[in-house]
């Protein structure tokens, strides 16, 4: 039996630690990288060049799991092995390795800048043309006042409902409204989810997709879209990363405007192919 010491400087290991755990589940979820992945990717940026053994006494991923993990990253282009023996890895530099993943961040956030301003637009002209049907638009501030209005939409379906949301989005609403969904499934009403595949909601889609349709996509704003039978449009913002039921940071937006929906959902086609 061999015994392995590693030693790092007093304090080093525990604060090491604290930053791998705070950082490892933000690039589960902005990268869709698996638990592992993010655990050893982290850990190396901490270490620098390393072993897999000492790799895996720092980030606590099994012995016997380090090499196939680390062989994704390499393929990933987010670790290069360092020739020679013993083996070491080496951390691919953020700025390089997360580049492309920043980029499709970046346009994201461009083509919601275009969708605000489209939407705009659109109704501040359906407001000024006295031959178009007037529609109406609340505007709702807190988590709690926005569930409830999610839970009232959801109350009235009757044909159809449909969702987009990220990853927390889909837990949130489940957290929240699984039975709901059993219920609108027994009245025979339709339901759509277009969601993120994470590592934190893999096991929701697996259960969601005996009730309803299941689409999945790249989308990572934090909103929830949510349609009631092509009549009722809510669209929610919500703060990243919690999952507590008050949030007075949360803001959302009610129409049954025509125009607005439609505009919303051709977009939202768009941004989600």
């Amino acid at each position: 039996m061999t015994v392995v010491f590693i030693r790092w400087a007093k304090g080093t290991q525990v604060k090491s630690n604290l930053i791998v755990n705070a950082t490892w589940q933000r690039l589960c979820e902005y990268l869709g990288l698996s638990e592992y992945e993010a655990k050893i990717y982290v850990s190396l940026i901490e270490l620098g060049q390393s072993k897999a053994r000492t790799l895996s006494v720092f980030s606590g991923v099994p012995r016997t799991k380090v090499y196939s993990v680390l062989k994704k990253l390499i393929d990933m282009g987010l670790v290069t092995e360092i020739p020679g023996e013993p083996r070491r890895f080496s951390p691919t530099p953020p700025n390089v390795a997360l580049r492309s993943y920043l980029q499709t961040y970046q346009d994201t956030v461009q083509s919601l800048s275009s969708l605000i301003s489209t939407l705009e637009d659109a109704f501040r002209k359906a407001k000024t043309r006295e031959s178009m049907r007037r529609g109406l638009m609340w505007t709702i501030s807190g988590r709690e006042e926005i569930l409830k209005k999610i839970q009232e939409m959801l109350a009235k379906a009757k044909k159809s409902v449909r969702i987009v949301t990220n990853e927390n989005g889909l837990i949130l609403l489940y957290k929240m409204f699984n039975k709901m969904f059993d219920e609108l499934v027994n009245r025979s009403v339709e339901i759509k989810i277009t969601t993120t595949d994470g590592p934190n909601n893999k096991h929701l889609i697996r259960e969601l997709k005996y009730l309803c349709s299941i689409e999945k996509t790249d989308f990572h704003l934090p909103l929830i879209i949510l349609s009631i039978d092509d009549d009722q449009l809510l669209m929610s913002y919500l703060q990243p990363n919690s999952y507590f039921l008050k949030s007075e940071k949360d803001k959302a937006i009610f129409s049954n405007d025509p125009v607005l929906r439609k505009l919303v959902w051709f977009l939202i086609a768009q941004m989600t192919k």
